[in-house]
């Protein structure tokens, strides 16, 4: 029987409850919505705001509910310089300080903000309209959208490479294509040596790893020992399982290339996760709990680190897949969990092996591939000739951070 992903929009929902998805059965919490400054988005108008005994409430229009602060957290949130350093952006608030029966005396909705008057001795607090829409879910982050056989982006998300060296906006469209699909395609790089770090640098400083920061990958090359650096098929898998902080971002810089096969293979591993999810939920539960190591070994070299399979956010959502049966690090369950454990993964794996959900890429000289390692399995057909490629690793943090600032500076000139 073929497995479907099928099409499906996923999206940050707002505050929710956890799954079972804690390793070792913890129970679930209550979660909130987070903002991090600067994210321009869609603000509806502050239509309202109104004290009540317990907490500040904010009315927005086109929304029935009003958004409900309680006094203590409105004290603690100031946007106002005495509530963060204007430069650094760190709270100045000593929240441990705040009573815990704090009350204001009055509010004023002007310029977009809500201004809140506490009792005299203590600085008025202020609370812009994009943050008290950003902590309350009503704020969403661009489209991101799974894919799979029958469903595979047309055209695949391309940015020009003099676009992206040369313009701020060029990066955004790069970035923000594998938001949304996982990875994003860069053509006409020059195929000269340092082109490629050029590349990755304007999105961030490369990841320094055993590798370096930006290495070459070829057949042939014996620096390290990796399957990578052969000619053989490579199944889908994510990169760094053996690290505790597996890499956000991996690109790949075509530089040289002769023969037949080596296309690049790539497939939604979000889609996988939410089809097994859909279809066998207590191996997918099974995948949330349990953690896998990976391991990488060469002389001098002894990298070990474990996660779950598939990682979920506090609200349930899928955030990280890892999955590398090649660096998988021996672990041992109860008997009836080890079978259990094999009959999930095994499901996982028979799902990104379909090889009508892989997307098979074949980069030429001057194209260079980013994706989401966190998200998006690669692999490769076997190949026959010369495949020379330029790669590098980017954090996540560096990741996420280049995209909100992008965001809020092309927001800003297109004001």
């Amino acid at each position: 029987m073929q497995e479907s992903f099928g099409t499906r929009t996923c999206r940050s929902d707002p505050p929710g409850v956890s799954g079972s998805g804690v390793v070792g059965g913890a129970r679930p919490v209550p979660t909130a919505a987070t903002y991090s400054a600067p994210v321009p988005f869609d603000v509806p108008p502050i239509a309202g705001a109104e004290m009540t005994p317990e907490a500040l409430e904010v009315r927005f229009e086109g929304r029935s509910e009003p958004v409900c602060c309680p006094w203590r957290w409105v004290r603690d949130h100031g946007e106002d310089s005495s509530s963060l350093d204007p430069v650094s952006g760190q709270r100045l608030v000593d929240t441990f300080a705040i009573p815990a029966d704090v009350r204001a005396e009055s509010v004023v909705v002007a310029a977009g903000a809500v201004t809140v008057e506490w009792p005299a001795g203590t600085p008025p607090t202020v609370l812009s309209a994009e943050l008290l829409a950003g902590v309350a879910g009503l704020a969403r982050p661009p489209r991101r959208e799974t894919w799979g056989a029958g469903s595979f982006p047309d055209p695949l998300p391309t940015v020009d490479h003099d676009e992206v060296v040369g313009t701020d906006g060029g990066v955004l469209a790069w970035l923000a294509a594998v938001e949304r699909w996982g990875f994003g395609l860069v053509r006409g790089m020059p195929t000269e040596r340092g082109a490629a770090v050029a590349l990755a640098n304007r999105i961030a400083r490369p990841r320094s790893t055993i590798f370096g920061e930006v290495w070459r990958l070829a057949a042939g090359l014996t620096e390290h020992a990796d399957s990578a650096y052969s000619r053989t098929s490579l199944e889908p898998h994510t990169d760094a399982t053996y690290s505790h902080d597996a890499p956000g971002l991996q690109l790949f810089a075509c530089i040289e290339r002769d023969g037949a096969g080596g296309e690049s293979i790539l497939v939604d591993g979000f889609a996988a996760a939410e089809q097994l999810r859909a279809d066998a939920p207590e191996r997918f539960d099974m995948l949330t709990r349990v953690a896998v190591p990976g391991r990488y070994v060469e002389p001098g070299v002894s990298l070990l680190a474990e996660r779950p399979t598939i990682g979920l956010d506090a609200a349930g959502a899928v955030r990280q897949i890892t999955f590398n049966n090649y660096d998988r690090a021996p672990f041992l369950l109860p008997a009836g969990a080890m079978e259990r454990w094999y009959e999930a993964y095994g499901h996982f794996h028979r799902l990104v092996a379909e090889r009508r959900h892989w997307l098979l890429i074949r980069l030429e000289p001057g194209d260079a591939l980013l994706f989401d390692n966190w998200r998006v399995l690669h692999g490769r057909t076997a190949f026959a000739g010369r495949r020379v490629f330029d790669g590098c690793y980017h954090h996540r943090e560096d990741f996420e951070s280049r995209l909100r600032v992008l965001r809020a500076s092309v927001d800003r000139g297109a004001a």
